[in-house]
C-alpha cells in the first residue's frame, strides 16, 4: 500500500477531512511528476470538484505550484521538507563522503535512502546521467526491491515487494546484512544496475543506504568497496555531529531520533557471489 493510499484507507471510515485530502494531493505529486487536475483527483481519490478547490488552496499557499493547467509540488513543501530532522542530519553526514565518491569516477550517479512510512525514500543524491532515466534527489521514492531497500530491510522482517515470494526477500534480505552490501542486477527498472551498504548510527542501527547506480553493469562491482567505506565515513560524520548536538541538547537527537536507541545488528563483510537475490 502506498502513502496516497494508505490516507484514503485511514478516511474512510468517517469520510475525509479536508487536511487529509490535501496531504493525498500532496502526495499524489511528490514523485516530482507534474499532474492534470483529473489524473491529481484520481491518484488522491478525491472528486474532481474537491481536488479542484483544495488545489487552488494548496496553489496560494505556495505548497503547490500551477502552470498550463498541471501540478507539481511548490516551493513552501519543499523548505518544509527539508527542516525533517533524520533528513536533515543524514544530509550533513553524508555531504563530504558522497562528493568524495562521486569523484572516483565519471560514471553513475550516488544516493542515501532511509525507510519512511514503508518505502525508501531518497534523503540525497548526486545523480548524473542516471537522472536521465530516475531522478537521484532528495524525496523521491525508490521502486521496491532496490538494493537500498534490502539493506534497509536487512534488520527486521518485512512483508515482500511485489514479484517476490517471502522465501526469496528473507534470502535477499539475509546476504545483505550478511555481507553488508546488497545488489539489484537485473537492471528491470529503467537499466539501472544498483550496490548499496549500510549507514550505522551510533547504537548500531542502520539509519540509511548508501547506493551507487549505473546504467554499466560492470561498473557494480568496481565500485562495491567504495560504496561499503563511504556508507562507514557517513556513519563516522553522523556519529561526529550527533556528539556535537548532544553537547548543546543532549535529549534532542534521541528525541527526534528513536532509531538512534536501537540495539545493533552484526553485519558481515564476507563478499558473496551475486544473484537475483543479491
Amino acid at each position: 500500500m502506498n502513502s496516497v493510499q494508505a490516507v484514503t484507507k485511514n478516511a474512510s471510515a468517517g469520510g475525509r477531512s479536508v487536511l487529509e485530502g490535501a496531504f493525498a494531493l500532496l502526495e499524489a505529486l511528490a514523485d516530482g511528476e507534474d499532474r492534470g487536475l483529473t489524473d491529481a483527483a484520481a491518484a488522491a481519490g478525491l472528486p474532481k470538484a474537491t481536488a479542484h478547490r483544495l488545489l487552488d488552496q494548496l496553489v496560494a499557499l505556495g505548497a503547490v505550484e500551477r502552470r498550463d493547467g498541471r501540478y507539481t509540488l511548490g516551493p513552501r513543501t519543499f523548505r518544509l521538507g527539508q527542516a525533517w530532522r533524520p533528513a536533515r542530519l543524514l544530509r550533513a553526514a553524508a555531504a563530504r563522503p558522497l562528493g568524495k565518491l562521486a569523484a572516483t569516477t565519471e560514471r553513475g550517479g550516488f544516493s542515501l535512502a532511509v525507510t519512511e512510512g514503508g518505502q525508501t525514500l531518497l534523503v540525497a543524491g548526486i545523480g548524473r546521467e542516471v537522472n536521465e532515466a530516475f531522478p537521484l534527489r532528495a524525496g523521491v521514492l525508490l521502486p521496491p526491491a532496490t538494493a537500498a531497500e534490502k539493506i534497509l530491510r536487512a534488520t527486521g522482517f518485512a512483508e515482500p515487494p511485489e514479484g517476490w515470494s517471502p522465501r526469496e526477500w528473507t534470502r535477499a534480505t539475509r546476504a545483505a546484512r550478511d555481507r553488508g552490501l546488497a545488489y539489484d542486477l537485473d537492471m528491470r527498472y529503467v537499466g539501472v544496475a544498483c550496490v548499496a551498504a549500510p549507514v550505522h548510527a551510533p547504537s548500531g542501527a542502520v539509519v540509511a543506504a548508501l547506493a551507487a547506480s549505473t546504467f554499466d553493469l560492470r561498473q557494480v562491482d568496481t565500485v562495491a568497496e567504495a560504496v561499503r567505506r563511504s556508507a562507514a565515513q557517513v556513519g563516522t560524520e553522523l556519529a561526529r555531529i550527533l556528539r556535537a548536538e548532544r553537547a548543546v541538547s543532549p535529549w534532542t537527537a534521541r528525541e527526534a531520533w528513536p532509531a538512534l536507541d536501537q540495539p545493533a545488528v552484526a553485519n558481515g563483510s564476507s563478499q558473496a557471489s551475486h544473484s537475483r537475490t543479491a
